[in-house]
């Protein structure tokens, strides 16, 4: 099977992340796509508790069929960096073709990430996120899908603009 994988705090998530994930599986020829959220233990202001975003993600994508949410951060209940994670379902998916799902600024700084060396060997969808930026990539195993609806996802840039 073709697997694709979102990681990220989605604090919280928006339809933008579903539209993009709804737009990789059309484009790309996806069997599943799952959420996988970042644990409480990630350092971002005013994080929503992970049972929170969890709820809110299965919510968001109770009408699929071919897109889930993974809770492994919550079941490991550790600090984990997105080498572990990578580690872990590589290992749970050996027989499948994965792909990890990545906004174009997270990329940007992925050299400055634990293991930099080893995350550069995995197959990647990175997320156009400015109509403006578009990376030059000519790495194999990436993938740069422009967004088609050119959404601008930002789940902090939404908790603002709720606040005026």
């Amino acid at each position: 099977m073709k697997l694709g994988f979102f990681g990220g705090s989605f604090n919280p998530p928006t339809i933008a992340h579903y539209n993009l994930i709804k737009q990789a599986l059309k484009e790309y020829n996806f069997d599943k796509v799952y959420f996988v959220p970042v644990n409480d233990y990630y350092k971002k202001e005013k994080l929503i508790s992970i049972d929170q975003r969890i709820e809110m993600l299965n919510l968001l994508c109770k009408k699929e069929s071919n897109i889930e949410v993974l809770d492994i951060e919550k079941k490991i209940n550790s600090k984990l960096n997105a080498i572990d994670i990578f580690k872990i379902l590589e290992k749970k998916y050996k027989d499948d073709k994965i792909f990890f799902f990545i906004g174009e600024d997270n990329y940007i700084k992925m050299n400055t990430w634990k293991n930099y060396d080893q995350l550069k060997k995995y197959n990647y969808i990175i997320f156009q996120r400015n109509e403006n930026e578009i990376l030059s990539i000519t790495d194999k195993n990436i993938i740069y899908m422009k967004n088609s609806e050119n959404l601008k996802i930002s789940s902090t840039r939404n908790k603002r603009k709720t606040k005026k």
